[in-house]
């Protein structure tokens, strides 16, 4: 019998099989989901699940539990409401959409059976649900959603102690025990649909770099640790990439119950937790999402709406010289927010450290997409013209670089790493024109292509110390990205 993290393997295989046969076969969250909701495996093969009609099952349930408990279908679930004293639709949705959901095992043959024999028992413990029966035949053909640990642990051991067996069970990237397995819906954020999404990210981000043959569960981990980084930091990306999980904490959250059980350390009491979590100090793989760096990065994002992106980093600037927050408008409450929460002096210090972490990140990216000669030439243009262009494009890092930051404060991100040994170097680059600049640049360029970079060349001028300079640079950034690292395996 394949484990989870085994039959994972084999999903991520399948689709991956997909798309390298099919070069020109668009990658979608709907194909992804079909594919998932359909898998299967028996006796260590895959196979896909029969979409089984079930409305005769569904009708009669319908028929068994109409003058019981609140019944109603939208044409593809059958569902049931046990809102106890949660009568108002408001309150009880509420309740349901911070909710556990089990999916349980069932394949045709027990479907009725074990739908009748566990809605008569909530009934009878008056469990708070909202609980599903598909129209056909999937691995997650029946739900339930509940909104408590226990009303959760009293539905997994009731569905246990059925002791049946089902040739169907929900899908391996949801954590398992016995006949139920648990997740969590977060807000608006179902976790199947971040799940698909994240896997549709994935696949067009390893399209784009004709890496299909490195797929795997431990680099899609990888990959979604810095897709939540990404949105910690970054508001747009947040909103451009997953407008269904507009929600940055319900995202992190949802996300991080993804990434445990990808890790192996998902259990149900950490589960438990994540649903309780206060959404102030939540925590996404070691980033603190501050609720002051949040709130700067909705005005950030709200300004641009307004003003190009230059003409919002014009304004930041401008508060922090002058102090002056009339120039900031009243709409979305931006100017409140400022006038609150952010004095110049801490505005002007959360931008350079957002900017600072994206700085590595652009490093980081950088250096797995090409090499070390790359990320020693990227810095280079960044120091000398403040230029973003050398670092990658993946995953909209360098644009989020240039979202966050202005250009006036570059030299800041970058102050801790060069010391003020090099201060000197600084004030030389600064007097240069833009054709001395550009002549260096190109001339760093030509090194780059020679793969020389990671030592001093023999121009024996400004450009050597350049060179330098950006080792040095690259050298402080690699070891600072492992000390936050360590930090984040320390917190784990």
């Amino acid at each position: 019998m394949m484990s989870s993290s085994e039959e994972r393997e084999l999903f991520l295989e399948y689709l991956k099989k997909i798309y390298i046969q099919n070069p020109n076969f668009e990658i979608t969250m709907d194909t992804i989901y079909n594919e998932l909701r359909a898998f299967s495996v028996q006796n260590g093969v895959q196979t896909r699940i029969d979409r089984d009609n079930l409305i005769g099952i569904q009708a009669r349930l319908s028929n068994n539990f109409a003058k019981k408990i609140k019944c109603f279908s939208n044409g593809y679930f059958f569902a049931i409401e046990n809102r106890g004293q949660y009568v108002d639709d408001k309150t009880f949705y509420d309740k349901m959409n911070n909710s556990i959901k089990l999916y349980v095992s069932c394949d045709i043959k027990n479907l009725y059976n074990v739908s009748k024999s566990l809605f008569d028992y909530i009934i009878k413990e008056n469990i708070i649900t909202q609980s599903k029966v598909a129209k056909e035949m999937r691995n997650d053909v029946l739900v339930v959603r509940v909104s408590s640990k226990e009303e959760a642990i009293k539905v997994k051991n009731y569905v246990n102690s059925l002791k049946y067996k089902s040739t169907v069970k929900a899908n391996p990237f949801i954590l398992n025990t016995g006949n139920v397995s648990m997740t969590l819906d977060c807000g608006t954020i179902s976790y199947n649909w971040i799940l698909c999404k994240l896997f549709k990210n994935y696949f067009d981000s390893k399209r784009s770099k004709r890496e299909l043959d490195n797929v795997s569960i431990k680099d899609f981990s990888k990959f979604v640790k810095r897709e939540i980084f990404i949105c910690s930091q970054n508001s747009s990306y947040l909103l451009n990439e997953y407008q269904n999980g507009s929600d940055l904490t319900n995202f992190v959250k949802t996300s991080n119950v993804l990434v445990d059980n990808l890790d192996g350390v998902l259990t149900e009491d950490k589960l438990f937790e994540y649903q309780n979590i206060n959404n102030d100090s939540l925590t996404n793989d070691g980033i603190l999402v501050d609720d002051r760096k949040d709130k700067l990065l909705y005005v950030i994002y709200k300004l641009s709406n307004y003003y190009d992106i230059n003409y919002v980093h014009k304004i930041l600037v401008h508060y922090v010289n002058t102090g002056d927050a009339q120039v900031f408008t009243r709409k979305d409450s931006i100017r409140n927010i400022i006038m609150v929460n952010f004095p110049p002096d801490v505005l002007k210090k959360e931008i350079v450290d957002m900017g600072r972490r994206t700085f590595y990140e652009c490093i980081q990216l950088t250096l797995e997409k090409y090499n070390k000669d790359q990320c020693i030439y990227a810095i280079a243009r960044f120091i000398i013209n403040g230029e973003l262009d050398g670092f990658t494009r993946n995953h909209e890092v360098r644009n989020k670089l240039g979202f966050l930051v202005p250009k006036e404060w570059f030299s800041l991100i970058i102050k801790n790493e060069l010391g003020s040994e090099n201060d000197k170097i600084i004030d030389k680059i600064n007097m240069l024109s833009k054709e001395e600049k550009d002549i260096i640049i190109k001339k760093i360029g030509n090194v780059v292509m020679n793969g020389l970079a990671s030592s001093a060349s023999t121009f024996n001028d400004l450009t050597d110390d350049i060179i330098v300079l950006s080792l040095y640079v690259y050298n402080a950034s690699i070891k600072k990205m492992e000390e936050l690292q360590s930090k984040k395996i320390g917190r784990k």
